[in-house]
């Protein structure tokens, strides 16, 4: 099933215009409009450490010198800017959901990177919850992490190792990372490698499916994964200052997977009409051969005069093979079924950005190309079930326009455009009539005006944005889980369209968010009966109804000496009712509601003490961290139960810019943390137990960290490239 995850904290995305708390009338002279973009871009807010600023399109926050800088990992760190949260493994921003995350302008394609960059390696993080033109249309937030600038050249080096053992479910892992630099005058050359070992020994969910159609079906049992996942990461790049004006450079990321197996059983009675008709007891074996994945990336950054120029290349190649094999043991009729899925993808794709000072303000203009192709072959020996061969193809041209403007005596306007052309195209080899040929033509207009008056700052915001279907969803083929659960797509799935308002406003360390989204065409899994015999089918559908939601919510982040706090207090509430076919019912539908609202409290503290009064050693940490969700209803799914996780951890750090670091998490204390879900799709329903974070392979909260760190002569990377096809590039993984 679809896993849920939420976000549950505020994040500002607003432009401020006025410098300590005054607004300034803007005079014609050049000199007066050069002063005032300055004040446009870079406001601080007092009364908080760390400090938050409002520049451009987003929400600052500067982390070195303060309590965050202690953090761990960067993931660790992320939790506690004002903006973003950690919400089941998961960070979020509020009311936007993931973000799309860059490292110096570098974009993130492994968020496994976050854990394996230092906290004490960061200057500051930008947050903006409401992406311009700029930005894909399917990018609903993002954060970009800038890292400190080491001084000197020569040979730099950071090592980490980490441990988690878990103590629930036997969820362990191990990763270790060296990242070396070498710096001379101009040129920078950076390389790293990354071995990852994960163990999941005995996660068990209690399952209970009931269908409903010429018989009543019900499935009650459970299921047990177990799973090793060992790989190794390399990357090697090079970096050029030509001048203070222009730079270029190239990076290249390899991931090899040397195991990637798994092991799932199924144990159910199967009833019909209250009668057991049959005992099943499936394990599925599988295993995943030649993952292997490429990812390049080149770059130029450059001004011409006033002229600012930024374009970025990037090639990415992932392939696999998975192959299943389920021995089903039942009353009525024992048998042995071998799956093989194969799939490759391929994405080119560019993205280039010219910026240019106009009137009052700057005019950007740009354009994006993404062109991808993706193969894919599934073969089965169940007579039952055809075999499939397909070619996805699927390119995308867009350009985009934003002018950003400070308007007299009242704040900051911005507008910005974006045109994006899509031709996709579905091929099935062994069946044609499935075939599909599809273009979109679509606008993404968004508007934004911030204002200060005094020493409050808001802003008020309009987006629209889309999202695509994974790759997965479109296929055509029928997939086989067990012999009552199939599973397919639907290469017909329409784009997601979303309209969203938000208004932000903030004061001190004090702010509060209230956001309306109207989304159409929602894009869920979808599970209904399959024949008469028990069958269930899960596909991929479009929403024939908007889902509209509405979520309000404050944040304090005040310090008070050495205790630094991030509070979050919101309510998120969505309107959604189905008239369902249910033929239990005389007039053969239910009205289903999903309006139930979510309550969030969360709470961060850290506390800091000085090792004899002599913090250049290192201080101490530690960290008494609080997430709580409310039962509530999101898309399709009801939450039953209340969400708690209280971490704590402890932290020490030695010598010289804190070159050595230990820290040592206890997490979900109480082992509170994990979701009871029910699903009512009306002649269907759904009930699991103990849901956790399996989208991201998160299954046992309830876990012990230790972390040792090491960094000598580290220098930051001088990467500016973005990267291009971000979107695309999630939307191929397995």
């Amino acid at each position: 099933m679809k896993t849920l995850v939420f976000s549950v904290l505020f994040a500002t995305s607003t432009t401020v215009f006025a410098q300590n708390g005054e607004i300034r009338t803007v005079s014609d002279s050049t000199q007066s409009i050069t002063r005032q973009t300055q004040q446009l871009r870079e406001v601080a807010v007092t009364g908080t450490v760390p400090k938050t600023k409002m520049r451009d399109d987003a929400m600052v926050t500067r982390v070195v010198g303060s309590a965050i800088a202690n953090a761990g990992s960067a993931e660790d760190a992320l939790t506690r800017i004002p903006g973003l949260v950690n919400i089941n493994g998961k960070l979020s921003v509020v009311g936007k959901g993931t973000p799309i995350y860059y490292i110096n302008g570098r974009k993130v394609h492994d968020l496994s990177e976050l854990q394996r960059l230092s906290s004490h390696d960061i200057k500051e993080v930008e947050v903006i919850s409401n992406p311009g033109a700029r930005y894909d249309a399917q990018t609903n937030a993002v954060v970009r992490i800038i890292t400190l600038r080491r001084q000197g050249e020569g040979l730099g080096l950071t090592f980490e190792t980490q441990d988690r053992y878990g103590m629930a479910y036997g969820d362990n892992r191990h990763s270790s990372d060296l990242n070396m630099s070498y710096r001379i005058n101009a040129l920078e050359m950076f390389g790293g490698i990354n071995y990852s070992d994960k163990y999941l020994n005995r996660y068990q969910t209690d399952v209970r499916q009931e269908s409903f159609g010429k018989n009543n079906y019900v499935q009650d049992g459970s299921t047990r994964l177990g799973r090793r996942d060992r790989d190794i990461r390399f990357n090697v790049g090079a970096d050029w200052q030509l001048s203070d004006k222009h730079s270029m450079g190239i990076s290249i990321e390899r991931i090899v997977n040397l195991l990637n197996t798994s092991d799932n059983l199924m144990v159910e009675d199967v009833k019909r009409n209250n009668e057991v008709i049959d005992h099943l007891n499936a394990p599925t074996h599988t295993d995943a051969d030649g993952v292997n994945t490429w990812l390049g990336n080149a770059y130029y950054y450059g001004k011409a005069g006033k002229l600012s120029i930024e374009g970025n290349v990037d090639i990415y190649h992932t392939d696999y093979t998975k192959t299943a094999t389920t021995h089903e043991e039942a009353q009525t009729e024992p048998r042995t079924v071998n799956a093989e899925t194969s799939a490759s993808n391929h994405l080119t794709a560019t993205k280039w950005i010219a910026t240019y000072p106009l009137g009052m303000g700057k005019i950007t203009a740009g354009t994006e190309m993404t062109f991808v192709r993706r193969n894919n072959t599934y073969n089965i020996d169940e007579t039952s079930i055809r075999n499939d061969r397909s070619h996805v193809r699927e390119d995308t041209y867009a350009i985009f326009t934003e002018y950003t403007t400070i308007i007299p005596m009242a704040g900051m306007l911005t507008m910005g455009l974006r045109y994006e052309h899509v031709n996709l195209g579905y091929d099935n080899y062994l069946d044609d009539c499935h075939d599909l040929n599809r273009r979109y033509d679509n606008l993404f207009p968004s508007i934004s005006f911030g204002t200060q008056i005094g020493g409050t700052q808001a802003m008020l915001s309009y987006t629209v944005k889309t999202q695509r279907p994974h790759y997965s969803a479109l296929r055509s083929n029928i997939e086989y889980n067990n012999r009552f659960t199939l599973s397919t797509g639907d290469p017909r799935l329409k784009h997601e369209m979303s309209h969203e308002v938000t208004l932000g406003v903030r004061h001190s360390w004090l702010a509060a968010q209230v956001n309306y989204t109207r989304k159409d065409n929602g894009i869920y899994d979808w599970t209904s009966p399959y024949g008469d015999e028990g069958t269930t089918m899960i596909t991929w559908v479009n929403l024939d109804k908007p889902i509209r939601s509405l979520g309000a919510f404050i944040n304090v982040s005040p310090t008070i000496k050495r205790w630094s706090t991030n509070y979050t207090i919101g309510i998120q509430k969505q309107w959604l009712t189905f008239d369902l076919d249910d033929p239990r019912e005389p007039a053969g539908k239910r009205k289903v509601e999903y309006n139930k609202p979510m309550f969030i409290f969360n709470a961060n503290n850290t506390l800091t003490f000085p090792t004899h009064g002599m913090s250049e050693h290192g201080p101490w940490q530690v960290e008494l961290n609080s997430e709580f969700l409310s039962g509530f209803h999101w898309g399709k799914a009801e939450i039953r139960n209340c969400y708690w996780n209280l971490t704590i951890a402890l932290q020490k750090s030695w010598f010289r810019q804190d070159a050595l670091t230990l820290r040592l998490a206890f997490g979900d204390i109480f082992r509170t943390a994990y979701h009871n879900v029910r699903l009512d799709l009306g002649n269907y329903i759904l009930a699991q137990s103990h849901i956790f974070g399996q989208e991201r392979s998160e299954y046992d909260p309830h876990h012990i960290r230790l972390t040792l760190r090491y960094k000598f002569n580290t220098s930051k990377k001088k990467y500016r490239g973005t990267g291009a096809g971000k979107d695309m590039k999630e939307r191929m993984k397995i």
